[in-house]
C-alpha cells in the first residue's frame, strides 16, 4: 500500500458546483480509462451529485495539500449505495483504502440495512480484489458498456411519421419543459410522478448545463405540437475523442417505434461531425429494449459493471 493521500471535505453546494464541475470533465478524469465513472456516466455523476429522485447523497470533496479536489466519493444513505471516483494521479492504494473505510464506518453509523453496495467494473481487477479485501462479494451485474467505432458507417435513418428529429432549443423554456416532461416520463417506473418532475425541475438545469463552456448536442425527435417524444443527449470527450449518449430516453408508451433508433443515429452524426472516434453508452443489464436499441446502430457490449455487497458486520 502506498502513494499520495487526499483529505475529505464535505460539499457544500453552491460554494464547491465549480470545483465539482471542473473534476467531473474527462481531460482531468479518463486518462485512457473510458469506463469508470461512478457507473454511469460523468455527466450522470455530476448532476447526481446534487440529488437523485428523493435520495439526497452524502458527498465529499477529497482534497490535495493545496485544496483542489482529486477524488469524489457520494453515499446514498436511502438505499446503502456509495460510490467513488479519483484522478488518475492518485488511484492508489492509499486513497481508495481511506474512501473505503470511510464509506464503511458511514452505512455502519447511519443507515439500518443489513448489507451495502458498491460497484467496480469487471476489467478493473485491482478493484474488484480491494473490494473483496475488504470483506465484498460480487452480487450481480448492474450495467453494460457498450462502444462503436465512429469510423464506420452511420446508415441513415428518417424521422419517424410525424415528429422531426433536431437538436434541443436549450433558449426556448417552453421546449426545455417539454424535453423535461418527456425524460420524466421515461424515468418514472414505479416512483410517484410528483417525486419524479420534482426531481427533474431541480436537475435539468445541471444536466443541459454540463460541458460548459463547450455546447453538448440535445437531440430531440418532437411532434409539431411541441410535444417531445424522445430524447438523446452527447456529451464529447475532446481529451480522448470519445463521445457519449447520457441520458437517452422514450416515452413508454411509444417505444418500439423507431424513435430511439432516430435520436441515437443523429447523435452519431454530431459525434463525428465534431471529430469522436468512438462511441460509448451504458445502460442496465436487465433494461434488454435499450441494448437493442443501442445494437441496432452499431454498439457492441465491451465490459460489464459488477455490484459489490458487504453484509454488515464482516
Amino acid at each position: 500500500m502506498g502513494g499520495p493521500t487526499l483529505r475529505p471535505t464535505p460539499f457544500r453546494g453552491d460554494p464547491d458546483v465549480d470545483a465539482l464541475h471542473a473534476f467531473f470533465q474527462p481531460e482531468r478524469q479518463f486518462a485512457g480509462d473510458t469506463r469508470w465513472s461512478f457507473g454511469t456516466s460523468l455527466k450522470s455523476a455530476y448532476v447526481n451529485s446534487f440529488e437523485f429522485l428523493n435520495q439526497p447523497p452524502l458527498v465529499q470533496l477529497w482534497r490535495d495539500a493545496e485544496g483542489s479536489v482529486q477524488a469524489v466519493s457520494r453515499m446514498m444513505l436511502a438505499d446503502s449505495r456509495w460510490f467513488h471516483l479519483a484522478t488518475p494521479a492518485f488511484r492508489n492504494d492509499t486513497v481508495a483504502a481511506a474512501i473505503l473505510e470511510q464509506a464503511d464506518a458511514t452505512m455502519n453509523l447511519l443507515t439500518a440495512d443489513p448489507s451495502w453496495q458498491t460497484v467496480a467494473y469487471e476489467s478493473d481487477v485491482a478493484a474488484g480484489a480491494r473490494l473483496r479485501g475488504a470483506g465484498y462479494e460480487e452480487a450481480g451485474s448492474a450495467e453494460v458498456y457498450m462502444t462503436r467505432s465512429l469510423g464506420e458507417a452511420i446508415a441513415p435513418v428518417p424521422d419517424p411519421i410525424g415528429c422531426t428529429v433536431r437538436e434541443l432549443s436549450v433558449e426556448d423554456p417552453a421546449e426545455v419543459f417539454a424535453r423535461g416532461d418527456a425524460q420524466t416520463d421515461a424515468f418514472l417506473e414505479d416512483q410517484p410522478r410528483s417525486e419524479v418532475e420534482a426531481w427533474m425541475t431541480r436537475t435539468l438545469p445541471h444536466q443541459l448545463g454540463y460541458g460548459r463552456p463547450r455546447r453538448q448536442p440535445h437531440v430531440i425527435a418532437i411532434e409539431p405540437n411541441g410535444r417531445v417524444l424522445a430524447f438523446a443527449d452527447v456529451f464529447f470527450d475532446l481529451e480522448n475523442r470519445i463521445a457519449e449518449f447520457e441520458p437517452v430516453g422514450t416515452r413508454p408508451r411509444l417505444q418500439r417505434r423507431g424513435l430511439a433508433k432516430a435520436v441515437l443515429t443523429r447523435g452519431l452524426e454530431h459525434m463525428r461531425e465534431a471529430g469522436m472516434q468512438r462511441a460509448v453508452v451504458r445502460t442496465g443489464c436487465d433494461n434488454t429494449a435499450a441494448i437493442a436499441a443501442y445494437a441496432s446502430v452499431g454498439f457492441e457490449a465491451a465490459d460489464r459493471l459488477v455490484t459489490y455487497r458487504k453484509e454488515r458486520g464482516r
